[in-house]
């Protein structure tokens, strides 16, 4: 992985971890899940349509792929969108950030079984469980002793990361030709245009207080987490893989619970320096950054292995 990959991870890493803000402000301010996942991608989709644009000149996706992109829509962005923002109705902004941190597990599973090329290593697996148990330092002892009161807003966020990894899984295998601004914006268009009818009939958007601050934190959720951190993201998955690329959600709990702690009042405790060094190590494991001095299996002598 290039010092540019690394670059692009820290960066979607910070722009998603504001967006767990971002969604709790127009939830607080009275707009509905259904509203905010809609008006999301209703901005995301006008953010990337120059992106897409420039990107048709070059390529334009067959009619299988512009149905594969109307179903990854569904999937990819409406489906868990909706479902983090159903979240955290039941959550904190920083435990949702927290249960997002996800993905990556189940992306490693679906790759063994789908994707030859990334094959679940000792390696890989150790700083996958690195990580994870840096996750559950995050979320720290008070909310696993109340797991049964934030149970559902818990399972929500692990549906949604489900449909995360499961996208990134097909898009690998299936749109590796397509420009990541058209994927992304063949997404976020499809979301746009299955969620925005549904929004408009149940209310969705009345008795909301559009305060700077909503129409603020709207903005900043459509233009950059939902339109050009989505462009930056389908690049990745192209370039470094569905399990690597997932792994930008190790990075999203600390922004999250750092900005529900300095802007919401959200409570910070000790956990988070010890989750975030776990899930540090973590990622530097995956990537291949770091390694563990685990003990050579033994050979056979005269093995050609041997020695190694």
């Amino acid at each position: 992985m290039s010092t540019r990959h690394l670059v692009v991870l820290f960066l979607l890493s910070v722009t998603w971890g504001a967006s767990f803000l971002f969604i709790k402000v127009q939830l607080d301010a009275g707009l509905e899940p259904l509203g905010v996942a809609s008006l999301r991608t209703l901005l995301g989709a006008a953010a990337l349509a120059p992106f897409a644009l420039a990107a048709a000149r070059s390529a334009r996706p067959t009619r299988r792929q512009v149905a594969l992109l109307s179903a990854l829509g569904l999937a990819n962005f409406a489906l868990p969108w909706t479902l983090v923002a159903l979240a955290e109705h039941h959550i904190s902004s920083g435990t949702a950030s927290i249960a997002n941190a996800t993905a990556p597990l189940w992306a490693a599973i679906l790759a063994v079984a789908f994707l030859r090329d990334e094959p679940l290593t000792r390696r890989r697996a150790s700083g996958l469980a690195l990580g994870f148990s840096g996750i559950v330092l995050l979320a720290g002892p008070a909310s696993l002793a109340q797991l049964s009161g934030e149970a559902l807003g818990v399972t929500l966020m692990l549906m949604s990361t489900l449909s995360y990894a499961s996208a990134a899984i097909v898009i690998r295998r299936t749109l590796g030709g397509l420009p990541p601004a058209l994927i992304a914006f063949g997404q976020v268009a499809a979301a746009a245009l299955a969620l925005a009818p549904a929004a408009a009939a149940t209310g969705a958007f009345t008795g909301t207080a559009w305060g700077p601050g909503t129409l603020a934190s709207a903005a900043a959720l459509g233009i950059l987490g939902s339109g050009v951190a989505v462009v930056l993201y389908m690049g990745l998955i192209q370039q470094i893989g569905a399990v690597r690329s997932t792994l930008v959600t190790y990075l999203i709990p600390p922004w999250g619970v750092i900005l529900g702690w300095a802007i919401l009042d959200e409570p910070l405790g000790w956990n988070l320096f010890a989750g975030f060094a776990l899930v540090l190590a973590g990622v530097l494991l995956v990537q291949g950054l770091v390694r563990l001095p685990f003990p050579r299996q033994p050979s056979p002598e005269g093995s050609p292995s041997a020695g190694r």
